[in-house]
């Protein structure tokens, strides 16, 4: 009967940690900054581009993706971004042609300044 117990309370605490870390990134929405220095905006659905577009993307709460508009840098490729953590996502530009594919990227949260 104490192992149970004991079972029971080891059970509760592994839900309690999983609670708190998945609240810790809680959602991709926000303005982000690349490391040269461009940004975009997310905001549900509605993303502004680091070209400054306005489009409709892919999201979920961790997670956006869109296919970059014509106009701006990789035209027709797959921008996605994942949320690593409240200040980092991870982003990739996945081109038609793979070779030409760069590394992922870590942006992180603009600063906001007054």
């Amino acid at each position: 009967m104490m192992l149970l117990n004991v079972e029971r309370l080891v059970l509760i605490a592994v839900v309690l940690v999983a609670t708190i870390t998945s609240a810790a990134a809680d959602q991709i929405d926000g303005t982000w900054c690349s490391p040269a220095g461009t940004s975009m905006t997310i905001e549900g659905s509605q993303i502004v581009t680091p070209g400054g577009k306005a489009i409709t993307g892919r999201y979920n709460r961790h997670h956006v993706d869109y296919e970059v508009p014509e106009g701006e840098a990789n035209a027709g490729s797959l921008f996605s971004a994942d949320q690593l953590n409240d200040d980092e996502i991870r982003v990739i530009v996945l081109g038609k042609d793979p070779s030409a594919n760069k590394p992922s990227e870590i942006w992180t949260k603009c600063q906001v300044t007054s």
